[in-house]
C-alpha cells in the first residue's frame, strides 16, 4: 500500500511537472510569436515610411530641378535684356568709384556704368594700410610731409585731397606717395574736364570693421558738402554689411551689386531714383521700378 502511494505521488507529480513544463514552452513559443509578429509590424511601418520619403525626396528634386530651370530662364532673359535696359541711361554722367575694401572683387560697377554710357574717371581702393594705419606707415607719412600729424589728422588730409582730386582733377604729392606706397590702389584714372557729378561708394567686410564704416561715414560727409551725390553699394555674399549705415546716412543703397539685376539697380540709382535696392532683409524693393 504505501509502494502505491508514493507511486501515485510520483506519479501525479510528474504530470504537474509536464504540466508545467508544456505551460513554459507554450507561454515562450506564444511570446516568441507575439515578438516576431511586433518585429515583422514594425518592418513594414519602416519600409512603408521609407517608401513616403523617397517618393517626398523624389517630388522635392523634381521641384528642384523645375526651379533651376525656371531661373535658368530668368537669368537667360536678364542677360539679354541687360544691355537694351541700361543702353545710354548714363550718357553724360561723370562718376568716380571709391572703394574701401580690398578683399571684395568690385570691378563690374565700372563696366556696367561705362555700358550705360558713363564716363569713369576714377577708380580708387583703400587698402588695410591706410584703413588701419599702423604706427610704423603713420611715420612713414609723416616723415613723407614733413609734420607729426596724428592718425585722424592723416585721414583728414587724405579726404581732402580726394575731394581735390575729385573737383578739380588735382593729383597732390600726398596722393602720389600713397599710390606708390600701396595705401591707396589706383584702378583707374583718366583726366577729365568736368568735375565727377557722382561717386559710388563700395564697402562691406567679411570682419567686423569699425574703421572702414567710419572712413565711408567721412568720405560721405566731405561728398556731400562738395554737392556730389552718393551711392552705396556692396556684393550679396559680404557678411558684414554698410548698407544699414549707407541708408543712415541718406544715401541710396544696391546691396546685391554683384548679380545683374543689382548692375540694372545701380543704372537706374545714378540716373537718378532714390531708395534701397537689393535682396536682403533691409532693401526696401528689389529693383528700381518705373522711369528715372
Amino acid at each position: 500500500m504505501v509502494f502505491d502511494i508514493k507511486y501515485y505521488i510520483i506519479t501525479i507529480t510528474a504530470i504537474f511537472i509536464s504540466l508545467g513544463i508544456g505551460i513554459f514552452i507554450g507561454f515562450n513559443m506564444n511570446g516568441q510569436e507575439i515578438f516576431l509578429e511586433q518585429q515583422q509590424q514594425l518592418v513594414n511601418s519602416l519600409e512603408n515610411r521609407f517608401n513616403d520619403l523617397r517618393l517626398e525626396k523624389e517630388k522635392l528634386q523634381k521641384t528642384i530641378e523645375e526651379l533651376s530651370a525656371e531661373n535658368e530662364l530668368k537669368e537667360d532673359f536678364i542677360e539679354k535684356a541687360y544691355f537694351e535696359i541700361i543702353d545710354q541711361k548714363l550718357s553724360g554722367f561723370h562718376i568716380a568709384i571709391l572703394q574701401t575694401t580690398e578683399h571684395y572683387y568690385y570691378h563690374t560697377i565700372r563696366e556696367s556704368l561705362e555700358e550705360a554710357g558713363a564716363t569713369v574717371p576714377l577708380h580708387l581702393i583703400f587698402t588695410d594700410k591706410i584703413l588701419y594705419l599702423p604706427v610704423a606707415e603713420l611715420n612713414n607719412i609723416n616723415n613723407f610731409l614733413g609734420v607729426e600729424l596724428t592718425k585722424e589728422e592723416v585721414m583728414e588730409k587724405v579726404y581732402a585731397d580726394i575731394m581735390n582730386l575729385l573737383v578739380n582733377d588735382d593729383f597732390t604729392s600726398l596722393m602720389s606717395f600713397l599710390i606708390d606706397n600701396q595705401f591707396i590702389e589706383l584702378i583707374q584714372y583718366i583726366q577729365y574736364e568736368y568735375p565727377v557729378d557722382q561717386v559710388v561708394i563700395a564697402g562691406g567686410g567679411n570682419v567686423e570693421n569699425n574703421q572702414s564704416i567710419t572712413v565711408d561715414l567721412n568720405l560721405i560727409e566731405d561728398l556731400h558738402q562738395n554737392n556730389i551725390r552718393v551711392i552705396g553699394v556692396e556684393r550679396l555674399d559680404i557678411p558684414h554689411s554698410s548698407i544699414p549705415v549707407y541708408r543712415e546716412s541718406g544715401i541710396s543703397t544696391v546691396d546685391n551689386i554683384d548679380t545683374l539685376l543689382g548692375r540694372i539697380s545701380l543704372v537706374f540709382v545714378a540716373k537718378g531714383r532714390a531708395g534701397s535696392f537689393g535682396e536682403k532683409p533691409y532693401s526696401e524693393e528689389l529693383v528700381p521700378l518705373g522711369t528715372p
